[in-house]
């Protein structure tokens, strides 16, 4: 049995900041595959699920128990995603 999601959310929120490890490992799979399927490219995906971490261990305390973890996690890095495709998109629109 897998220790609660938010039992290390409120380790990360007490101070523990390797507690952050553990959930990078739950969810980069999760993250990276969302990642390269939206952006279409590996490096790109690389880096839009390290903004996703950081998003995500900055938003921490913004984090409602009202969804799961994975759900809102998702979300974030959805959001990421489109983040990075506008800004590609405008900067295509630049260089012509």
């Amino acid at each position: 049995m897998t220790i609660n999601d938010q039992v290390y959310i409120n380790k990360i929120l007490n101070g523990d900041t390797n507690a952050f490890t553990v959930l990078v490992d739950r969810y980069k799979d999760l993250v990276f595959t969302l990642a390269l399927r939206m952006v279409k490219n590996r490096e790109e995906a690389e880096e839009v699920s390290q903004d996703t971490f950081i998003k995500v261990y900055n938003s921490l305390n913004r984090f409602k128990d009202d969804s799961k973890f994975s759900t809102w996690i998702y979300r974030v890095a959805y959001n990421t995603c489109l983040d990075r495709l506008k800004k590609n998109n405008r900067q295509s629109i630049l260089l012509l």
